[in-house]
């Protein structure tokens, strides 16, 4: 994935151009975009778990098809699971940077919640592959626990990582 950061520095339009040349705007301007960078990752991270979550449903399906109910619970606490955390990727904080913020986020602190994301990102590419190989089992007539274990690791990762936020931010305040 390109660095949304870059693009939507590409993207200003004149008025924020405008607003970098005040200084009393430019930084507010500076820490509004990386803001605005980190919250379009958010909604394409959030778009790709909900991906995850249709894969899963479809996997469900083959195997209610086949005959095969045994496990049905462990993929519906699984879909829980990533529900809960798709939910917390698309709602966590961005860091207001605002010109009175009553906790300051300087560009450094929103930089770092975006590398977060892409983290995050990265993660949720590892469960995409575990999802493709629980689809094509399940389309098998098979439930692999194996790679159930391995999807439900990578949620835990990825809860981590949404922890870890709260921290970065306001430093566990």
């Amino acid at each position: 994935m390109t660095d949304l950061r870059d693009q939507v520095v590409e993207d200003r339009g004149v008025i924020k151009k405008i607003q970098l040349i005040f200084p009393g705007y430019h930084g507010y301007r500076v820490n509004e975009d990386l803001r605005d960078a980190d919250i379009i990752l958010k909604d394409e991270l959030y778009k790709k778990m909900l991906d995850v979550i249709a894969n899963l449903k479809t996997g469900e399906s083959s195997l209610v098809s086949a005959g095969q109910f045994k496990g049905l619970e462990s993929i519906g606490t699984l879909r829980s699971r990533i529900q809960t955390a798709a939910e917390v990727v698309k709602h966590h904080g961005a860091g207001y940077s605002g010109i009175s913020a009553p906790v300051r986020v300087d560009a450094k602190k929103i930089s770092a919640l975006y590398d977060l994301d892409m983290k995050i990102f990265g993660q949720i590419q590892d469960l995409q592959g575990k999802m493709g190989s629980f689809v094509q089992d399940c389309t098998s007539g098979n439930l692999n626990q194996t790679i159930i274990q391995g999807i439900n690791t990578v949620l835990t990762a990825i809860t981590n990582l949404n922890n870890s936020r709260e921290t970065l931010l306001y430093g566990g305040v």
